[in-house]
């Protein structure tokens, strides 16, 4: 038997309301999360830069290894880019004629910076290797021999616009060890570590 009783429709989709609730949760739930997202963004860029530099020192090293000859990791401030060149006149003269791996620019507002320096690309930026004075055959980067080791002990710098700042640096020339190092700090030169290291773990 039919019922008397007539049934109303569901009321289907969203009230005003209820649009607007939702509207407030994703505006609040945004500028909560875009600071975490952006600083995120900044580090994984700031660590790319540091690990293609040491990737391209693994490389220079293998090279020399390779070619018996003399090879520098070099960044040439007019491309804002990295190089890798060898030295294959025989006797080797110091000049780094032959492109190996060509102009690598850095990427994402990520520049060569140390903390010591007010600006971008200044003396701190490239440290140990272009001064004549600690380091023999002095370049703006490493040179590796073909036993593998380094001329001498330096870093690349790298910052970013929120004051976090990454080394890659020939730790021990005699052996060609790179090591990717955080500033934290305090001491412009000594205060680096890589993660973990100490008990020194990475913020940002």
């Amino acid at each position: 038997m039919r019922s008397s009783l007539t049934r109303r429709p569901t009321a289907a989709g969203f009230s005003l309301v209820e649009l607007l609730v939702v509207i407030a949760l994703i505006s609040i739930l945004s500028l909560v999360g875009m600071p975490w997202m952006l600083g995120t963004l900044h580090r994984a860029k700031l660590v790319a830069a540091a690990r293609e530099a040491s990737t391209l020192m693994q490389v220079a090293r293998l090279e020399a290894i390779k070619r018996g000859a003399p090879t520098l990791v070099s960044y040439d401030l007019t491309n804002d880019a990295f190089r890798v060149s060898a030295d294959l006149t025989q006797p080797t003269d110091g000049v780094f004629e032959t492109t190996l791996v060509p102009f690598s620019p850095l990427q994402g507002k990520i520049v060569l910076w140390a903390p010591a320096d007010a600006a971008a690309e200044g003396t701190g930026s490239i440290s140990a290797w272009d001064d004549a004075a600690t380091c023999v055959d002095a370049q703006p980067g490493p040179i590796f021999n073909s036993d593998g080791s380094a001329n001498c002990a330096g870093a690349f710098r790298f910052g970013d616009q929120r004051g976090n700042f990454l080394e890659t640096r020939v730790l021990f020339p005699a052996t060609g060890k790179v090591v990717i190092r955080k500033w934290f700090g305090n001491d412009t030169e000594t205060d680096w570590f890589e993660n973990g290291q100490a008990g020194k773990k990475w913020t940002w």
